[in-house]
C-alpha cells in the first residue's frame, strides 16, 4: 500500500485533523489517527473518543491505503518537511514517510500482535434525517459570542453546552448570551468539544445530519460526528428564554473600546476581598465605573441615552469584560434599571448579566 499526496496538501489536513485528536493518555485511540485511501480519496480520522474528526481530499493518486499512525510524531514530522511531496508506504509493521529523507515510524499493535483497527463510528451517511444547514459565519458568531457564557464546571452539567433551538444560548446561570437565530426545528443540545471542532470548516455552509442521539456535519472536505447531549430536559430554557426577553425602561450607548480600555485599567484597583465586585453608576453625564473602596473612579460618555434613570449596580468586572469582549460592534448597548440583572443587545446578539448583592446597602 503506497500513495503520494504534496506536502502542503498533507499539512494542510494534518493542522486540521489534530484538533480532534485530544491525546488522552487514558485513552490510546485518542492519540492516534486514521489515514485511508478510498476510491481516490484521502482521508484522516481523530477522535476524542466520543466526536470524531473526518478531513479529506479527493482526487489523491495511489493504491487503497489504510493505517492507524500515533498522531504526535506523524504530524510533526509531516509538518517540518519543505519538500515537494511525501510518499507513504506500509512496510511490515511501520509507516515510511519518504519526503525530506526517508522516516519509518512503528505503528500501534493490538494485543493479538496485529496492526490497529480505527473505530468507523460513521459507515455512512445512509439512515440520517436531514435537518438542514448552517452557514460557517453562524459557527464563528456563536464560537465568538456564545460560547464565553458556557459553563466550565460540571456542577450543572448541561449548561457546559449549547442549547440549539428557535435561539442558541449558553449560560453559566450568572451570565447568558444568546444568538437569536433559529437553526434546529427540534431543539438539541451540543458539547462544546463538537460545536469547536466546526472551526475547522471551510466551507460557507454545513448540512446537518441527525438519527437518535447522533449528530453530522456535513462538508465538502469534512466531518463532524458526534453524539448530542442527553440531559437536554435539565435545561432551563424556559426561565432564561424569559431573562432574555425582559424589558428594561432605560437603556445607553457607550464606545466598546472605550468601555474595556476602563475595565482593563480598573481591574488594578480591585482587591481581593471585593469578589470581582465594581460599582456601575448611571448618571446624567455617563457611565460611572468604580472599584469597591472607590481607589479608582472613571466615568465615559454615553453615545445614546434613552429614559435615563439615576440607577447604581454592583457587577463581577470579569464576568463583563468576557460578555463586553465578545460583542461584535464598535458601541455597546446597555439596558438597566432592574434590580437583578442588566442587558446587552447586538443586533442578534442578548447578553444578560446577573447583578451582584450590593454591600452598601
Amino acid at each position: 500500500m503506497k500513495l503520494s499526496i504534496k506536502t502542503t496538501k498533507l499539512q494542510e489536513m494534518l493542522s486540521k485533523a489534530i484538533k480532534g485528536a485530544s491525546n488522552n493518555k487514558m485513552i490510546p485511540i485518542t492519540q492516534m489517527m486514521k489515514l485511508e485511501l478510498k476510491n481516490g480519496t484521502f482521508t484522516v480520522v481523530t477522535t476524542d473518543a466520543t466526536n470524531y474528526l473526518y478531513i479529506r481530499e479527493k482526487n489523491i493518486e495511489g493504491e487503497d491505503f489504510y493505517v492507524t499512525v500515533e498522531v504526535d510524531t506523524f504530524s510533526k514530522l509531516i509538518a517540518r518537511m519543505n519538500c515537494e511531496t511525501v510518499t507513504l508506504e506500509l512496510k511490515n509493521n511501520s509507516l515510511e514517510v519518504v519526503g525530506n529523507g526517508t522516516y519509518h515510524i512503528a505503528l500501534p499493535l493490538d494485543e493479538n500482535g496485529a496492526l490497529i483497527k480505527y473505530p468507523e463510528p460513521l459507515l455512512d451517511l445512509e439512515g440520517l434525517s436531514n435537518l438542514g444547514t448552517i452557514k460557517k459565519d453562524t459557527v464563528n458568531t456563536i464560537l465568538n459570542t456564545v460560547k464565553p457564557a458556557l459553563a466550565v464546571t460540571l456542577e450543572i452539567p448541561c449548561y457546559t453546552g449549547y442549547y440549539i433551538g428557535d435561539r442558541v444560548v449558553g449560560t453559566d446561570t450568572f451570565k447568558i448570551a444568546s444568538l437569536n437565530e433559529k437553526l434546529f426545528d427540534t431543539p438539541k443540545l451540543l458539547s462544546p468539544e463538537i460545536v469547536n471542532l466546526l472551526n475547522v470548516v471551510t466551507d460557507e455552509e454545513i448540512n446537518v445530519l441527525s438519527k437518535d442521539n447522533t449528530i453530522v456535519f456535513n462538508t465538502t472536505n469534512c466531518i463532524v460526528y458526534g453524539k448530542v447531549m442527553t440531559d437536554i430536559a435539565d435545561y432551563q430554557i424556559d426561565a432564561i428564554n424569559g431573562l432574555l426577553d425582559s424589558s428594561f425602561t432605560s437603556y445607553c450607548k457607550v464606545t466598546k473600546d472605550a468601555l474595556l480600555q476602563l475595565l482593563d485599567r480598573l481591574s488594578l484597583f480591585v482587591g481581593a476581598y471585593d469578589k470581582n465586585g465594581v460599582y456601575l453608576t448611571f448618571t446624567e453625564n455617563g457611565l460611572q465605573v468604580s472599584s469597591k473602596a472607590s481607589s479608582g473612579i472613571e466615568l465615559i460618555p454615553y453615545e445614546t441615552s434613552e429614559n435615563f434613570k439615576s440607577f447604581t449596580c454592583c457587577i463581577d468586572i470579569e464576568m463583563l469584560k468576557s460578555q463586553v469582549s465578545a460583542q461584535t460592534s464598535n458601541v455597546v448597548t446597555i439596558y438597566y434599571g432592574e434590580p437583578n440583572a442588566i442587558k446587552m443587545v447586538d443586533d442578534k446578539i442578548t447578553q444578560v448579566i446577573a447583578l451582584l448583592e450590593d454591600s452598601r446597602a
